[in-house]
């Protein structure tokens, strides 16, 4: 993963990067900025997103893409899966083997040169299967 040049860590930037460590559960900007808001109520929304887009250049967090358009942010740098569930769109780390890059290209890929593995399995949440199993005994 290419890292862009190292930027200042303002304030507001700092204040972002804790914001999404402390929701630890794959939160999206608009969930960032929730948070961010209770302790800098004049931030806009688009700073949050400016903030998030810079640390993720400059490698501090990853972001998540599963269904939908919404993107999810993680501060785990760690080689890791993700889990989203179709219902709710909640996103979590998922434990498993990693695929080494090298395999990957060893097997193909039309040419591309793999540097990075990101898999997001799709299924459903402990809570919405849960949710669903009481709707389907209340009809």
């Amino acid at each position: 993963m290419k890292q862009s040049a190292v930027r200042r860590m303002t304030k507001q930037r700092v204040i972002v990067l804790n914001t999404v460590k402390s929701l630890g559960s794959h939160p999206t900007a608009y969930e960032i900025f929730e948070r961010v808001r209770q302790e800098l109520p004049g931030i806009s929304l688009s700073t949050v997103y400016r903030n998030l887009s810079i640390l993720v250049g400059q490698g501090d967090i990853l972001t998540v893409r599963g269904l939908g358009q919404e993107v999810h942010y993680d501060h785990n740098l760690h080689e890791h899966c993700h889990v989203q569930c179709r219902i709710c769109g909640k996103v979590s780390d998922i434990h498993t083997d990693f695929i080494d890059p090298s395999c990957v290209n060893s097997h193909g890929g039309e040419g591309y040169i793999v540097e990075d593995v990101l898999i997001t399995l799709i299924g459903i949440c402990p809570e919405c299967a849960n949710r669903t199993k009481e709707e389907d005994t209340n009809a």
